[in-house]
């Protein structure tokens, strides 16, 4: 059978699977995997040993990493480190700009917390900039949700963008500089968004829930926004999140810079290392806010981390026994071949693939995960950065978040929204955010 219909069918499986049938994502991938494997003409046996060396490749890679970095998050979360972190960036540009304060928040809190557990964080803060400065609601929930949503996608030690640096094989300090910087343009154009059109809509524009303006009328209206006596301290709250992520870049940097056998380089070969330095950025949350959460909050939240995080590395590693028969099979080299004919710029086609998946199953970090696994291949048959992949397989996954989105439910109920105001916002605004990560990925192939 023909290489290149193995590989529609094989889509049309993973997206029957998911969809149709409902079935978790990490059985999709594999029955996806030895389905295309088989259909490619490969034997049962080679199958079974693509797909199990596929998986335990990835989790080997990745797979300590993402624990940590959500237990990190966890910590950060639990100590109201996230809640300082909006305050702060509130008082540096001040309450006029309190949509570009909300952006830069959801940029940072995202990196580490998930987007969906963040904005219901910081939904009472958002509130009260609205009752206090009277910017419309949806101006600031936006903003935020563009700073969440793109370094959802972009930055590691976030799952997603994690799992897809390990299946492609890029260096987790690099996936940090270049996915900080597209996630930069991907914020910018939500939160323009936010400013240049639905700033200027009239209050008939947004529609909200009747228990929603029922619960908004009786608020206090001298919210508590200026108060900050139950979080913690400025440093406390940032030092967990940038010691690690400084000791990642580093180590990318003197690798690149220093020879190979100084003491530097070696220093930051084993504290660099993303599984040591989210370790590390772990045991500092604990040290700088664990008297503020508790010791028994502290050992909760490493019983909480393992389950939030067995699935997540369950189906990346999925999507590396995918990755792995798409490589045996030789649909790699086939697709690139197909890619050349086609005359389309390549970083379209992660996007493409990205935007569908992403439209259509809803969750980005699945969305990125298999856009990544699916161009790998072709990718290294082409001979092309997979920093590409990446940051167009991140665009990609924004292209549109809508009623089968988790995200979308918790910012519509968290803001009040009706679904339609939902639509009318959030979801229009993760056009343009695409099109920001897009934009970043096209300079960026310009060195690349």
């Amino acid at each position: 059978m023909p290489i290149e219909l193995v590989f529609v069918i094989g889509i049309a499986i993973l997206l029957f699977l998911c969809l149709k049938v409902k079935a978790n994502a990490f059985i999709s991938l594999l029955a996806t995997a030895l389905v295309m494997g088989l259909f490619s003409g490969m034997s049962g046996a080679d199958v079974i040993d693509a797909i199990t060396s596929g998986f335990s490749g990835t989790v080997k890679s990745i797979g300590i990493v993402i624990i940590f970095g959500i237990l990190l998050g966890n910590y950060l979360d639990a100590a109201k480190g996230t809640n300082r972190m909006a305050f702060d960036a509130v008082r540096l540009v001040g309450q006029k700009r309190a949509g570009l304060a909300m952006a830069i928040t959801g940029y940072l809190v995202s990196i580490p917390v998930f987007s969906d557990a963040a904005c219901v964080i910081l939904t009472p803060l958002v509130k009260a900039i609205h009752r206090k400065t009277k910017i419309p609601l949806a101006v600031l929930a936006v903003s935020l949700s563009a700073g969440l949503l793109a370094t959802h996608v972009y930055v590691p030690p976030t799952p997603g963008p994690l799992a897809a640096a390990g299946l492609l094989g890029i260096d987790i300090g690099q996936a940090i500089l270049y996915g900080a910087f597209a996630a930069v343009f991907m914020t910018a154009f939500g939160w323009l968004f936010a400013e240049l059109y639905l700033r200027r809509q009239p209050e008939s524009y947004y529609t909200f829930r009747e228990d929603a303006l029922k619960a908004e009328a009786e608020a206090v209206e001298e919210e508590s926004f200026g108060d900050d006596t139950d979080m913690p301290g400025t440093l406390a709250s940032l030092i967990p999140l940038a010691v690690p992520l400084l000791l990642i870049v580093g180590n990318t940097t003197f690798s690149m810079l220093l020879p190979e056998g100084s003491i530097v380089t070696a220093v930051f070969g084993f504290i660099g290392d993303a599984n040591v330095a989210l370790a590390i950025g772990a045991v500092l949350a604990i040290v700088t806010l664990g008297k503020r959460m508790g010791g028994k909050k502290v050992l909760e939240i490493m019983d909480t981390t393992l389950k939030d995080a067995g699935p997540i590395v369950f189906i990346t590693a999925a999507g590396g026994a995918l990755g792995q028969v798409l490589k045996v099979s030789g649909a790699g080299a086939s697709l690139a071949d197909l890619v050349v004919n086609t005359g389309l710029p390549f970083i379209l086609i992660p996007f493409v693939i990205s935007g569908l998946l992403k439209i259509v199953q809803g969750s980005g970090t699945v969305a990125v995960t298999t856009a990544a696994t699916l161009c790998a291949p072709i990718a290294a048959s082409l001979g092309l950065n997979p920093l590409l992949i990446f940051l167009a397989s991140g665009a990609g996954a924004r292209s549109c978040c809508h009623v089968n989105d988790s995200f979308f439910w918790v910012y519509t109920n968290c803001m009040g929204f009706d679904m339609k105001t939902g639509l009318k916002t959030l979801s229009l605004s993760n056009v343009f955010m695409a099109l920001g990560g897009l934009t970043a990925t096209f300079i960026a192939s310009l060195w690349l």
